[in-house]
């Protein structure tokens, strides 16, 4: 899986590991119904037996869902930072009125 990270997302989620050094800080990409496709960023998460490891930044490792890594672990991306304001979510950056962002690697 070649998955890379913006200066945007390595700078933010460096400040929220700052923020929470005890914490266990963990991305999910997942196919759930509230967060859809987004990564969403969580404090003391367990991975589950089927979650597959797809990299890491700032001492914070991602995971995909089982039903999503086939679909991404051949295609190239890119985790960024985007405005989210007013967008409902639990992810931990969105009280920031950003919102991190999954998309493909552009060549």
């Amino acid at each position: 899986m070649d998955l890379r990270f913006t200066d945007k997302a390595r700078a933010l989620l460096s400040e929220i590991r700052a923020e929470n050094p005890s914490d266990s800080l963990v991305i999910l990409v997942g196919g759930g119904c509230c967060e859809n496709t987004a990564p969403i960023l969580m404090k003391n998460f367990r991975v589950g037996g089927t979650d597959r490891y797809l990299g890491e930044a700032e001492g914070i490792r991602v995971y995909a869902s089982a039903e999503m890594f086939p679909l991404l672990e051949h295609s190239p991306s890119v985790i960024d930072v985007v405005e989210a304001i007013g967008l409902g979510s639990f992810s931990l950056e969105i009280s920031r009125g950003v919102r991190l962002a999954l998309r493909p690697l552009s060549g």
